[in-house]
């Protein structure tokens, strides 16, 4: 999982000590929660969410939205629910998941 500590290393750069081992927590989280999820390439579903929170990183959003990156999927693909998500990290990184896949149902139109 070298990406995973890439992203580790990343936010290490700017978040506080106990915001990265929150962000060790979401990817640990997010790994168990789509355990046997294989994405279309072969890769384990976990390398998706990892990917997109790599992708917010450079903007230094705070460790909420890191968190939401890495669980975005979690409640949409599995058995987790809301509820679980602001148990372990909090309701804002539960509105933020929430949020997240509702924009992912929104169809967008160009008027190119």
């Amino acid at each position: 999982m070298a990406d995973a500590e890439l992203l580790i290393e990343e936010v290490s750069t700017y978040l506080k000590p106990h915001d990265v081992e929150s962000v060790r927590e979401a990817i640990e989280f997010s790994r168990v929660a789509h355990q046997g999820q294989i994405r279309h390439s072969g890769d384990p579903y976990v390398t998706h969410p990892i990917a997109v929170a790599r992708l917010i990183t450079p903007l230094h959003l705070d460790v909420q939205s890191i968190v939401a990156a890495l669980l975005h999927d979690v409640v949409e693909d599995t058995a987790i629910t809301s509820a679980q998500i602001a148990e372990k990290f909090g309701q804002p990184v539960a509105d933020l998941v929430d949020g997240l896949s509702k924009l992912e149902k929104i169809q967008f139109e160009t008027h190119e």
